[in-house]
């Protein structure tokens, strides 16, 4: 038996509408009718779908933490460099699979509150990550995972607000890189006692 996907479609374009809304008005601007001609949908069928426009933000926001725990390692023995570099590679893969949707909601005028419950979740696997490889004080390591966690977040909202430049399998492999050669630096100082 088929599932109809027409309904994912509809809602995947009412999402899309809105955030190219947010990037031209407020959130608190934007009626529902507004939303349902540029989505190309009708207000029945808008309402079919969401309740109101905050319903969908919340739902772009779940559809961020979905593509976390769907990037994530499950595997919870594996060391901080192999959870970053999967963490790094699973998010490319499904950012490129949907680059649009992506893109727009990076570049939204809403990003910073779309992709802070990401922020939260990253950075609660980092710190689990870092605690099966060293002994950092709380107070370094909360540092070092804002720094990470602020470095791959603004990294990807630049790279969407410019898709002609950095592809992003480059992206993944600078990111990683940096982290890699850079922050794992500071790890292997702690390690060693340096």
């Amino acid at each position: 038996m088929r599932t109809d996907s027409r309904p994912l479609k509809t809602k995947k374009s009412i999402k899309q509408a809105l955030l190219i809304l947010l990037k031209e008005k407020d959130i608190s601007c934007i009626t529902i009718s507004e939303l349902a001609i540029a989505a190309g949908v009708s207000r029945k069928t808008f309402y079919l779908h969401y309740r109101d426009i905050s319903e969908i933000l919340d739902e772009i926001k779940n559809d961020l933490l979905d593509l976390f725990n769907e990037s994530v390692m499950k595997e919870r023995r594996v060391g901080f460099r192999v959870r970053m570099l999967n963490f790094i590679n699973n998010i490319v893969k499904r950012v490129n699979a949907d680059e649009r949707y992506y893109a727009l909601m990076a570049s939204s005028n809403y990003a910073k509150i779309i992709f802070d419950p990401l922020e939260d979740k990253l950075k609660e696997e980092l710190i689990f990550a870092l605690d099966t490889e060293t002994k950092l004080e709380q107070e370094k390591k909360e540092c070092l995972v804002d720094f990470m966690i602020g470095g791959i977040i603004n990294s990807v909202l630049k790279w969407a607000k410019k898709p002609d430049g950095i592809s992003t399998e480059a992206q993944s492999n600078i990111l990683f890189e940096i982290i890699n050669n850079n922050v794992a630096c500071y790890l292997n100082n702690d390690i060693n006692g340096y």
